[in-house]
């Protein structure tokens, strides 16, 4: 199978690298040519352009920003490179929406989509939960090789929104407890509880590595970008949900709250630290320091 990959930031060069060491035939490209070097380095070749990374791949994927950066890539050369029957997993978390215009894209091209977003922060280590939605058979061709970055692969159905429906859900869920946290932590931080009884209730409570790994992060008050989510992605994603949930008369109220206190966070210079720093916001309104 050969494999082409597009988009080589945090998440996407750590899926990029598992494929390569996979023992995949992996073919690379990134705007920026830096990120290309260790994996050519490595074995991998390197595309010049978006269409010539493509032009041989059976598989293509995708890891990019969002809505716009993903119809622009394949407005820009991957469909017209694509040869006729190939596969295009699209990692990103998009809207359902735009999950469901690029399937058509495909569709009208000859190609095929598979929505493929992915859930957690260990890309580089395999660790990854795979969410595929799309057509049955193409799903099943691709499986093996979307284990190489997963250690859960789960086949969504037919529906390529659904997929991405689903990411939303999880990271809504997340950023919601985190934003849960930051309340109970300042209440009790203000209220002159042991914050470390607190700390080791949520790491109980909260059997997931993820809660575990932000629960601790909370209690440091380290909102490094280390093993987590840059609040400007988790700022998009919110919105995505909001949009989405809005669009089927399903009102989520904390995420109302939620995308005010990412909003002050980064216009406070917070864009580039994990999203988990909303609780600087949090105590900032409380009145701590």
């Amino acid at each position: 199978m050969r494999v082409a990959f597009i988009g080589l930031g945090n998440m996407g060069s750590g899926i990029a690298n598992c494929i390569l060491k996979a023992g995949f035939d992996l073919t690379v490209y990134n705007r920026t040519r830096e990120k290309m070097e260790p994996f050519l380095s490595n074995g991998a070749k390197g595309g010049s352009d978006l269409r010539d990374t493509v032009k041989d791949a059976d598989v293509v994927m995708t890891s990019l920003m969002d809505d716009t950066s993903v119809l622009d890539t394949l407005k820009g050369g991957i469909l017209a490179g694509m040869k006729p029957g190939a596969i295009h997993i699209g990692l990103t978390t998009i809207s359902p929406e735009c999950a469901d215009e690029v399937a058509k894209l495909h569709m009208d091209t000859g190609t095929f989509y598979i929505a493929g977003p992915v859930v957690g922060p260990a890309s580089a280590a395999g660790e990854l939960l795979s969410l595929l939605g799309g057509d049955q058979d193409r799903i099943g061709e691709v499986e093996p090789l979307c284990r190489a970055y997963s250690t859960k692969v789960v086949n969504v159905g037919e529906q390529h929104s659904a997929a991405n429906a689903l990411k939303l859900c999880i990271n809504y869920t997340v950023i919601s407890l985190i934003e849960i946290f930051s309340e109970v932590y300042a209440f009790a931080d203000k209220a002159g509880a042991n914050l470390d009884v607190l700390m080791n209730f949520l790491q109980d409570a909260m059997g997931h590595p993820a809660f575990k790994m932000y629960a601790g992060k909370l209690r440091a008050r380290d909102f490094s970008g280390k093993a987590g989510f840059a609040m400007t992605a988790g700022l998009k994603d919110v919105t995505l949900m909001l949009k989405a949930s809005g669009q089927i008369g399903v009102p989520i109220e904390v995420g109302q709250i939620v995308k005010t206190k990412m909003e002050a966070a980064i216009k406070a210079g917070m864009g580039e630290r994990d999203w988990s720093s909303i609780y600087e916001i949090t105590r900032k309104n409380a009145g701590l320091v």
